[in-house]
């Protein structure tokens, strides 16, 4: 399945639809696809968070609810996209009728159900999201709530969200859309903030890549929650948003801790790119087209060297299988399009930590019994093969060539690889040219490196 492919997968069926989590059409809308957008032409400055904390604040009042929601720049900022279709909805529109599973209904986003069917004293969404080639990029949304009280808060948002650990790992399709998405919501759910996802499955019951993430919160008398949808793991721009928000809402909230030592903020992996004119003073030569991915290419298909994938570039299983990923960029150079005699390919994904970013380090060259010396085809309609090697892997790097061979013979062209995990992230450097490229990628891995803290 090609990158357009699975993107368009996303794009719904019906007239003006657009889909968050599956493509809602009909009666039965849910509350991140509400049936009546009104488009919101400017912004809401926050007002400041109150310098003194009291024993009992006081709650919010409900017309003050306008102050929590955080601006488009600040949302970019969060989630490291430029969301800029932004609209605004004052009602929750989805029940836990409208899932298969009604039961695990929150999962998928906020629902008239879980805000005790009109208890609230103010509502409002906002939602920002971006597409290209007529496919979605990414979408963020904040859900607010005020109550009369922060008592009814409390309980509303223990009851409505305690038990969804039980959900975890289960199945769940919107009525109206035959979309199967897999429930992650490990728990705890005991606490006063509560975190849970859902990954979307294609029709072969695979991962598609797509994902969205979730964090509420209950603070004084006010239930928020925010949600990052997109190709990667959208967990900590939901967290970010939140903590964001809930700084808005009396009291003040404790200082964040600060994020540890060498760690690389999704929303800063495109630094860790050599960009155009650096990797093209690299090779000595002018590389004139590039191109931007935001997820890794689907495994591909070799028969029963399927598990050979890995070795002609880390795929999206060598990324995490559950898009475990905090954020992942793509780049390629080459001289022109249909005419090049170079390749640089560059892969970048960051993690939460750097257990996780080494994990999926090794589970991605594990598994491949019986790649060293395979043939596996080239591109579709091309008469080259490409003899694969076994990876020379040290403590924190990978290292391999793959050969060209035309017609059963052995010919100039070779793709060398430099895979590499560095801290929270992990990164590979491909290049391919007429004549051995392995000291050509691993320049080029050192300088992505050198970007990244330690």
């Amino acid at each position: 399945m090609t990158h357009r492919q699975r993107r368009r997968i996303l794009v719904a069926s019906c007239a003006a639809a657009t889909a968050l989590m599956v493509a809602a059409c009909g009666s039965h809308t849910p509350s991140w696809f509400p049936m009546q957008a009104q488009k919101t032409a400017k912004t809401h400055a926050p007002d400041a968070a109150p310098a003194t904390s009291a024993a009992a604040p006081k709650p919010l009042p409900a017309n003050n609810l306008k102050s929590l929601v955080l601006s488009n720049e600040d949302v970019n900022e969060i989630v490291g996209l430029p969301l800029g279709d932004r609209s605004q909805f004052d009602s929750p529109t989805a029940s836990a009728s409208d899932y298969s599973t009604p039961d695990c209904a929150l999962t998928m986003g906020i629902t008239k159900d879980a805000l005790g069917d009109g208890e609230f004293t103010a509502y409002r969404t906002i939602r920002n999201q971006a597409s290209k080639d007529d496919s979605l990029v990414g979408m963020f949304s904040q859900n607010f709530a005020t109550f009369e009280t922060s008592d009814k808060a409390s309980e509303i948002f223990h009851k409505a969200y305690a038990t969804l650990g039980h959900c975890n790992s289960d199945t769940i399709a919107a009525k109206n859309n035959p979309a199967t998405w897999k429930i992650l919501a490990p728990g705890p759910f005991n606490g006063d903030a509560v975190t849970f996802g859902a990954l979307q499955f294609t029709d072969k019951n695979q991962p598609l890549g797509w994902r969205c993430d979730h964090q509420a919160r209950v603070k004084n008398n006010v239930i928020v929650e925010a949600s990052m949808c997109g190709w990667a793991n959208g967990a900590s721009a939901a967290a970010a948003a939140v903590d964001q928000i809930s700084a808005r809402i009396p009291p003040p909230d404790k200082p964040a801790p600060p994020a540890p030592a060498g760690f690389l903020a999704p929303n800063k992996i495109k630094s860790v790119i050599v960009d155009v004119p650096q990797a093209s003073k690299i090779l000595g030569t002018n590389l004139g087209d590039s191109s931007t991915v935001l997820y890794p290419p689907a495994p591909r298909d070799f028969g029963d060297k399927s598990n050979c994938s890995p070795l002609e570039g880390p795929d999206s299983n060598s990324f995490g299988i559950d898009v475990d990923y905090t954020a992942y960029r793509g780049y390629d150079y080459r001289e022109a399009k249909d005419n090049y005699q170079h390749i640089v390919d560059q892969q970048v994904a960051t993690y939460p930590d750097a257990r996780d970013a080494d994990r999926n380090f090794r589970n991605a060259l594990s598994g491949l019994n019986g790649c060293d010396g395979a043939l596996v085809p080239g591109e579709t309609g091309s008469n080259v093969q490409f003899q694969l090697q076994t990876p020379n892997v040290t403590d924190s790097k990978a290292q391999w060539v793959s050969i060209g061979i035309t017609d059963g013979q052995q010919g100039a062209w070779r793709c060398a690889f430099d895979f590499r995990t560095q801290s929270n992230v992990l990164l590979a450097a491909k290049v391919c040219q007429n004549g051995d490229p392995t000291d050509i990628a691993s320049q080029i891995a050192d300088q992505m490196a050198a970007s990244i803290p330690k």
